[in-house]
């Protein structure tokens, strides 16, 4: 085979293993579905007001004992505090998905950090710090929590009380402030919660905001990409989440959001900044919050809005959905997800078999088909007119072959693109194992002994083929095995059974014919 003639086909396998590596397994940065109504706040109060990220706590010293409140439900343990009247702790039990079990999202903070405290409610000038724990309160459906606020110090009464749901990973804040008597001064109210922290993570989780703007236009930036000076009037959903848990406002009915904002600390974490109205009457608010895990079924009891966060929502969203489905059901029989992979990969090749004998067939007609056109080439090399004609009759005779052979390829593409992002971002799969060294289906084979074992696999089945093709697939081979080396070991294990089960097709095809 001339060099000019696998240039073209080792170019476009390039140009296309780049082209998914960049567009569909890199970091996405953002993603947007509409413009939201911003602004962008100002450096000075002479055009508006600007962004309120500071806190400037009344009580300094401690003036009682921390008092610590544990609510149980099906779903998570919370763990309120009196300090700030704050979701201390939230830990998930695992009873729905069991990855879940010991992970948590929200932690305590320092005393001396008091400003990071969850669902911290500050004050536009002095913002109370220790509350009183008043009563709790169970329900059929829900537990209530209130805390209180009342000082010689403040113009204000403040409470607070927190709605959390048994069977939903949903919690809802009632603020109540309500200024003293012969008090009229204006009072403005900001509500704080940060990004979920995943500790086992660490700098591999990826922290985004997410929003829905007051004309349902949903928006998502990574950190890394956020201008934390523009804020969004009135939105409809705004909060963030990480690779596996969500932290947002879901509704709003009284109101309380007249602008939201982030602010991010340490480079690391986001916190959002829901700023209320100003007011010198009383006001009362509830606002409702998904607190929770990334999980399709969860977020949907909740908000259905909430899907847009999932990292695999987006152009192949509906075979994710269903090869997830497919993935939990297997599961279910097999208890081992690597198994259900495995046996997801037989699935697919039996439904593909027609389209591969069929392309193997096309192949063998293309093949023949050049051996003939190269030779009434180099038989009327010198008579063009001859030439054109004998082609022409060599086409009507046999047909011009057609591309029915990358038909198998390119059903597979969705597929390989739609499992990918599921690996990457489902609940379900982490820390998933499968069997000796692979004790984490999202991450990357730690030792590479997947991307190895697909190469060679991809070698054999490079000797499977005609001369001619040998070669592509031999680099495709060598191209393929590195790029694998960061891809969830769950991909490599599907890739590399979709390989050796296409080797295997070719091998008892051949016998059958020959048989």
């Amino acid at each position: 085979m001339k060099f000019k003639d696998m240039l073209l086909p080792i170019s476009l396998a390039l140009l296309t293993t780049w082209g998914i590596q960049y567009w569909f397994f890199g970091d996405k940065r953002s993603v947007s579905q509409g413009s939201p109504t911003e602004f962008v706040a100002p450096k000075s109060k002479i055009e508006m007001r600007p962004l309120n990220k500071e806190i400037d706590f009344i009580d300094q010293n401690r003036i009682s004992p921390e008092i610590l409140t544990e609510v149980d439900t099906d779903l998570a343990k919370y763990t309120f505090s009196s300090d700030g009247a704050s979701l201390e702790r939230l830990e998930y039990k695992g009873n729905t998905v069991k990855q879940l079990a010991g992970l948590g999202s929200i932690f305590p903070v320092a005393d001396t950090e008091r400003e990071n405290k969850f669902l911290l409610l500050a004050f536009d000038e002095k913002t109370p710090y220790y509350y009183s724990f008043i009563s709790r309160k169970d329900n059929p459906e829900s537990i209530e929590l209130a805390y209180k606020y009342e000082s010689n110090d403040s113009d204000f009464i403040v409470k607070k009380t927190f709605i959390v749901y048994k069977n939903q990973y949903k919690l809802d804040l009632r603020v109540e402030v309500e200024p003293k008597d012969g008090i009229q001064k204006n009072v403005e109210t900001r509500l704080f919660f940060s990004s979920p922290l995943m500790v086992s993570l660490g700098k591999e989780d990826v922290i985004s905001s997410v929003l829905f703007d007051n004309k349902d236009k949903f928006k998502k930036t990574a950190l890394g990409l956020l201008n934390d000076a523009i804020g969004n009037y009135n939105p409809k959903l705004f909060g963030t989440d990480s690779k596996y848990f969500v932290h947002s406002m879901v509704g709003d009915k009284d109101g309380y959001a007249q602008r939201a904002y982030y602010k991010i600390v340490d480079g690391t974490k986001l916190v959002s900044i829901l700023e209320g109205p100003s007011s010198s009457q009383v006001q009362s608010y509830r606002i409702e919050f998904y607190f929770g895990p990334k999980e399709e079924g969860a977020l949907a009891a909740v908000d259905v809005r909430l899907e847009k966060t999932l990292d695999y929502s987006g152009l192949f969203s509906i075979i994710s959905k269903f090869l997830l489905m497919v993935l939990k059901f297997l599961n279910n029989y097999l208890k081992n997800y690597g198994l259900a992979i495995l046996v997801l990969t037989l699935i697919i090749r039996l439904l593909l078999m027609p389209f591969s004998i069929q392309a193997d067939s096309g192949m063998k007609k293309r093949t023949e088909f050049q051996k003939k056109l190269d030779y009434i080439q180099k038989k009327y090399a010198q008579d063009k007119e001859t030439l054109a004609r004998e082609r022409a009759e060599l086409i009507k005779k046999h047909g011009m072959p057609g591309l029915s052979g990358c038909l198998p390829l390119l059903l597979q593409i969705p597929v390989f693109i739609a499992l990918s992002n599921l690996l990457r971002s489902s609940i379900e799969m982490y820390h998933a194992p499968f069997a000796l060294w692979i004790t984490d289906l999202s991450a990357k084979d730690p030792y590479y002994i997947l991307p190895v074992l697909l190469s060679g696999a991809m070698l054999a089945q490079a000797f499977t083929v005609e001369p001619k093709q040998r070669f592509i697939m031999i680099a495709s081979a060598l191209v393929v095995g590195p790029l694998f080396a960061s891809f969830p070991a769950g991909l490599s294990l599907y890739i590399f059974a979709s390989v050796g089960l296409g080797v295997l097709q070719t091998f008892l095809v051949k016998k059958f014919k020959t048989a």
